[in-house]
């Protein structure tokens, strides 16, 4: 059988899985099978009309195992019985910055059908006792994965949950748990066999420092009957489980829901900003319920050139508030302003017209203007009052006060003889100062 003829085989050519389409002599097409590894085979005659296909090798790996994500050498590598995920990952040399030691996921298939389960190892554990139970035994295809506790898991949890969720049926639930609250990465992982609260707290990257390590709640459904789904709620002792208590690290079942707790009154620190004429003006961290009088004698008071009456305190939620309140109030009349053109398009009317040109002078500033979020106050009697008279402000994240400097200057513009400024003199009124500026300006008729 003159393949050469055709260049020789590829180097993905399956010599063992040759197809040859021929017609025999019943004036029949059939495919006969050839295995072109047989001299037998390659000295075969061919006919006129014989159409040969060499069948392409499978893309998959059929002996070695796979590792990637956040390692140095990335890749493929042989496999062979007994061997370990220590002689893949022999050091934590093999492990880039900032990847997760404690959490290394192994996805497997398992004969004849290919079913998916997936397992996790304790990369440091298993480093620390080579050959025990912590250095999981590899097998023929694995696909292991080192995480970026920097980066999401999503890229690699989220196909893997869409394959369990194909194979999973009514006599088979889907194997996913979740973790949520203070945890490092929250989210679904796939169930594991065995698998334990402290295996789901590794997968969700351990707790972060705003963890309440007392207790959790790990909610689980219960089927009752065959009929009906209620929820049963599993206090877990966090500090047990962290400690390696075996009877406190309750093994987990599908849909189960483990939930860490955020220790009380923990929040990311909340700050003020304090601007102009105080003694020490910058910004400062605050304690929950803490007042701007405190804040401001913390600054150590107002400057003798302080004009509290001039101060503007803004605040971000009120900001983010009017915002939105513009924005609506922006959207109503471009909505008006579209009824108000078809108007002026269906009578011609002249009004109409003048009056959609109006509204859009008016909607282009509406849409310029950027909401502030202030919040009137009066700092003589927040300072000087009692400290739980009602004038004091209590604080949130994100405040502002600039306290402006006392003006020494009064400006009279406009239609005046001599437009100018004159320095401030106590109790002059506002037509002394008109009358400084050489009286107003009286227009020929």
């Amino acid at each position: 059988m003159p393949c050469r003829w055709a260049g020789g085989y590829t180097t993905d050519a399956d010599q063992g899985r040759a197809a040859l389409t021929r017609v025999n002599e019943e004036r029949r097409r059939v495919v006969v099978d050839i295995d072109l590894a047989k001299a037998s085979s390659v000295a075969m005659h061919l006919r006129n009309g014989d159409l040969l296909r060499v069948v392409r090798l499978r893309p998959t790996l059929d002996a070695g195992v796979t590792i990637e994500g956040q390692v140095y050498r990335p890749g493929s590598y042989a496999w062979h019985e007994g061997m370990r995920l220590t002689e893949l990952l022999p050091s934590v040399d093999e492990l880039k910055a900032g990847a997760d030691e404690h959490y290394v996921l192994i996805r497997r298939e398992l004969a004849p059908d290919r079913r998916l389960v997936v397992r996790s190892a304790d990369l440091s554990a298993a480093l620390a006792a080579p050959g025990s139970a912590a250095d999981v035994e590899l097998m023929a295809r694995d696909r292991v994965t080192v995480f970026d506790l920097q980066d999401t898991r999503e890229r690699v949890i989220k196909p893997l949950m869409v394959e369990l969720q194909n194979q999973s049926n009514l006599q088979q639930a889907l194997q996913v748990v979740n973790v949520s609250g203070r945890v490092k990465a929250p989210g679904d992982y796939p169930l594991e066999e065995d698998m334990k609260v402290a295996d789901l707290l590794r997968a969700g990257g351990t707790l972060d420092s705003a963890a309440y390590s007392g207790t959790a709640e790990l909610s689980r459904y219960v089927i009752e009957n065959g009929q009906s789904r209620r929820a049963r709620v599993i206090n877990i002792d966090l500090a047990a489980v962290l400690h390696g208590d075996p009877t406190a690290n309750v093994a987990l079942q599908p849909f189960d829901r483990l939930y860490v707790k955020e220790i009380s009154g923990w929040s990311e620190q909340d700050q003020v900003t304090l601007k102009g004429e105080v003694r020490f003006p910058g910004i400062y961290p605050i304690q929950r319920g803490e007042s701007l009088r405190e804040v401001i004698q913390r600054a150590g008071g107002l400057t003798d050139l302080a004009f509290a009456k001039g101060s503007v305190f803004t605040r971000k939620e009120l900001r983010e508030r009017e915002q939105l309140q513009l924005d609506r109030l922006a959207e109503r009349l471009q909505s008006d302003l579209a009824a108000t053109s078809l108007i002026a398009a269906r009578g011609n009317q002249g009004n109409a017209a003048e009056t959609y040109s109006v509204g859009q002078n008016l909607l282009a500033q509406i849409k310029s203007a950027k909401a502030v979020g202030r919040l009137v106050l009066d700092l003589d009697a927040a300072m000087t009052g009692a400290p739980s008279l009602h004038a004091d402000v209590a604080l949130r994240d994100g405040d502002e006060l600039v306290v402006p400097k006392v003006s020494q200057e009064v400006t009279v513009i406009g239609e005046v003889q001599t437009a100018t400024s004159h320095l401030y003199r106590e109790g002059l009124e506002r037509e002394d100062y008109i009358a400084l500026s050489g009286a107003l300006r009286v227009l020929p008729i």
